[in-house]
């Protein structure tokens, strides 16, 4: 556990907004319900307790919609038959919260993940992040809410993946994807929207490479993805950053027999995230990773940028920059500052780099 999420953990306020959080929706006015993940990434930069209260009361009065009323006591035993049922989320939610208090985060998420798909892409990879962010807090209503989303709205892409080709590493699968699908575009308005229509492009299936064999799948997938945002400024890319971070920390808790199936699972829905974009052309992230060193000779300290992130409030730009901040302390590499610079819009002269 990292400096910021002991700080997180112990911040009696953030527990008490994420208890209110509950008064909302898994949904909200034409998006999801970012609030818990956003108060959980200023919580680990640091934020105040007045900052956190305003952003929760941003959240209350600009996005949030009321949470259903539970119709139904669902038994823990029932609940793979609510599998799709978002009218149920609030019914799965008090039901997970019920088993957590019995028994525990370590056996419950292992035991909900063995009976019901991965699905990373559920939600747009919402369902995973917020769970990460809930264990991070360690808020038991946080993990229940999020293995309840998991439930409530899963996408399980179900594609054969026997007798393809393994990609060479992960930027030599995503150039194979850009070079078969570039400029594809797809109906939708939402992020899921798109991707359920490249599951269902031959196109896309006929072209799609297996998950490369690598021992260090997260940390290429991370840096490609941190590379491939910075290119593009891609909304949907964007949250392959936060998704595979996400992905890092709640692994860890799966039955690990079955890690393999898992990782190829949220290979398979980081590809298709990508193709519904348009599966953008990117350089090598070492070749960018240069050009950025020579565009930025100097480099604003994560306390400065820290203090940027947290004035807004854009949920997307407060989880990027912490996400950002927890990659470069597993793996070090400049590229994640500078991308998060120029995604603050940072300027050298404003700050005491």
């Amino acid at each position: 556990m990292t400096a910021s999420t002991t700080a997180m953990c112990s911040n009696v306020l953030l527990k008490d907004l994420l208890d209110k959080n509950r008064d909302f929706a898994l949904n909200g006015k034409g998006t999801t319900n970012h609030c818990p993940m956003a108060l959980c990434a200023l919580a680990g930069m640091g934020a105040d307790d007045r900052r956190l209260q305003d952003f929760f009361a941003h959240w209350r009065d600009t996005y949030a919609l009321p949470a259903l009323p539970l119709t139904e006591a669902i038994r823990y035993e029932d609940f793979q038959a609510y599998l799709g049922k978002r009218e149920n989320f609030a019914d799965l939610q008090s039901c997970f919260a019920i088993r957590l208090a019995e028994h525990g985060k370590s056996e419950v998420i292992k035991e909900v993940f063995a009976l019901v798909p991965f699905a990373p892409a559920t939600t747009a990879f919402h369902a995973l992040i917020r769970l990460a962010y809930g264990l991070q807090a360690e808020h038991a209503g946080e993990i229940a809410a999020s293995l309840a989303a998991l439930v409530a709205a899963n996408f399980d892409i179900d594609i054969d993946m026997q007798g393809r080709q393994a990609a060479n590493s992960v930027a030599a699968g995503f150039q194979k994807l850009s070079q078969s699908m570039r400029g594809k575009t797809y109906p939708g308005r939402m992020i899921a929207e798109k991707m359920r229509a490249v599951v269902n492009d031959e196109q896309f299936l006929e072209n799609l490479p297996g998950m490369p064999v690598t021992e260090n799948l997260l940390d290429e997938l991370a840096l490609w993805a941190i590379s491939a945002y910075g290119q593009t400024r891609d909304f949907t890319i964007l949250h392959i950053v936060t998704g595979v971070n996400a992905a890092r920390q709640v692994i860890a808790y799966l039955d690990q027999k079955t890690l393999a199936s898992k990782l190829q699972e949220l290979w398979i829905a980081l590809c298709v995230a990508y193709v519904s974009v348009g599966a953008p052309a990117v350089i090598d992230a070492a070749i960018y990773e240069s050009h950025m060193r020579a565009k930025h000779r100097q480099l604003c300290s994560w306390s400065d940028l820290f203090a940027r992130a947290k004035e807004s409030n854009d949920d997307h730009v407060i989880k990027l920059t912490y996400t950002c901040a927890l990659e470069i302390s597993l793996r070090p590499n400049l590229l994640y500052q500078m991308v998060v610079m120029e995604m603050l819009g940072t300027q050298i002269e404003s700050f005491a780099c």
